[in-house]
């Protein structure tokens, strides 16, 4: 968790520093977050969008950041701490986007063409496993100056948490602890037809260490290449700019809720630790619309 919190710590204050130049801690105040907030918000191009998710992020990392100097005993972080607890920002509204049945399809089916299985595969584990991008794909923590070496190491940081070849037993049924809430899922992936094809069109020698391989660089994706690469397949099937790779775990979820399934089978499926988190990822479904519906009508008729 430290490691994890001091590259959170680089990458806010190499945002912050670019953007805004260096500030000695000392010589921050209120009126400096409100400004780079409202920088930050400023839209991509003129007569665009404000980008409030960006700045409403770098004010949240910010806040860990200090929160990590408090406990490292940095002078001043108390006092910022205290500021930023009691300012307001302006929060990004809730995304309602999700990738439905056709998107995944048709990315896979692009992916295919443009022979990135890579994408194709973990876009379906994605959507049919609802498994966060995170634990399919991994990630790359720093490596302390005093770590042995071993495994995948690329510019000082090693691979880490995503899914493996060893994680799906005989039976195709794929086990994983989950990196969020430390929740284990298993999904039976006889069940999901998308992954199983795709896996099918994987050699069996070469079924061995990370699922999730960038086929141009013989390893996992470096960091951020993954959703800079599926959005370049992702035009190309023409799926709109507003959907997300990681949609795919809501729209997952969305076609669950849509299908019928309680809320708490869900929730279990999708490593949820509560079901109010759950409720967040179900988008735009009519299926228990449509349940209810249909029980008031036979209610009705019964008088």
């Amino acid at each position: 968790m430290r490691e994890n919190t001091r590259r959170t710590y680089d990458q806010v204050l190499r945002v912050i520093e670019k953007a805004f130049g260096q500030r000695s801690l000392a010589a921050l105040g209120i009126a400096d977050f409100y400004r780079w907030y409202e920088e930050a918000k400023k839209p991509k191009a003129t007569g665009g969008r404000e980008r409030v998710r960006k700045a409403h992020g770098i004010i949240a990392m910010l806040r860990r950041v200090l929160a990590y100097g408090v406990t490292a005993e940095l002078p001043e972080c108390v006092r910022l701490v205290t500021i930023l607890s009691k300012a307001r920002f302006q929060q990004p509204a809730r995304r309602r986007e999700k990738l439905e049945l056709h998107h995944v399809q048709a990315f896979i089916a692009k992916a295919l063409d443009c022979d990135r299985l890579s994408l194709a595969l973990g876009t379906a584990f994605q959507f049919e496993t609802t498994m966060r991008q995170r634990d399919v794909i991994g990630r790359w923590d720093t490596l302390p100056a005093a770590a042995e070496g071993g495994g995948i190491v690329l510019r000082g940081r090693r691979w880490s948490r995503g899914l493996t070849w060893a994680d799906i037993g005989a039976d195709l049924v794929v086990r994983k602890v989950t990196t969020k809430t430390g929740a284990e899922v298993a999904h039976d992936l006889t069940l999901c037809p998308l992954v199983m094809d795709l896996i099918s069109r994987i050699p069996s020698e070469r079924r061995v260490g990370p699922l999730i391989v960038d086929e141009l660089a013989g390893r996992p994706f470096a960091e951020h290449a993954y959703a800079r690469e599926w959005r370049k397949v992702a035009r190309v099937a023409g799926i709109p700019d507003a959907l997300w790779n990681m949609d795919a775990r809501a729209g997952g979820i969305s076609e669950a809720d849509d299908a019928g399934a309680d809320l708490d089978s869900i929730r279990s499926a999708a490593g949820h630790s509560q079901a109010s988190t759950t409720i967040r990822y179900v988008r735009g479904t009519i299926g228990k619309s449509r349940k209810v519906a249909a029980l008031r009508q036979q209610h009705r008729n019964k008088s």
